[in-house]
């Protein structure tokens, strides 16, 4: 999957998305630079960008010379992360729109049928 024209969020976001789905394992190596910049058609120095982001973040760590890995306890930091946005972020705009469009309780329950 290739993504054109994006910064470094886009490449935070498809490493979180790969450690919640078990793509990128806790204390697995990800792409190096040069790989994640080929496939995110992006300069090497965005991906920096986005490994530094998370390595402030604690989400992966780099072993000098050899790549960067997936940090142990990164997938329930990026769990407990967006639990959070979706509780207080997500959820009230859906119930906002929801209002909004006239949509009733009834045909929500019905949507949210897992």
């Amino acid at each position: 999957m290739a993504y054109i024209n994006v910064g470094f969020t886009y490449i935070i976001d498809y490493i979180c998305e790969g450690i919640l789905t078990g793509r990128f394992p806790e204390g697995e190596r990800i792409p190096s630079v040069r790989d994640m910049a080929v496939l995110m058609q992006v300069a090497p120095n965005t991906v920096v960008h986005a490994y530094d982001k998370l390595s402030q973040r604690e989400l992966i760590h780099t072993q000098r010379g050899v790549g960067y890995y997936i940090t142990p306890g990164a997938f329930e930091s990026v769990l407990a992360q967006r639990r959070k946005v979706f509780h207080e972020e997500t959820v009230p705009q859906f119930k906002r729109d929801a209002r909004l469009l006239g949509i009733t309780p009834d045909e929500l329950r019905e949507l949210l049928e897992l």
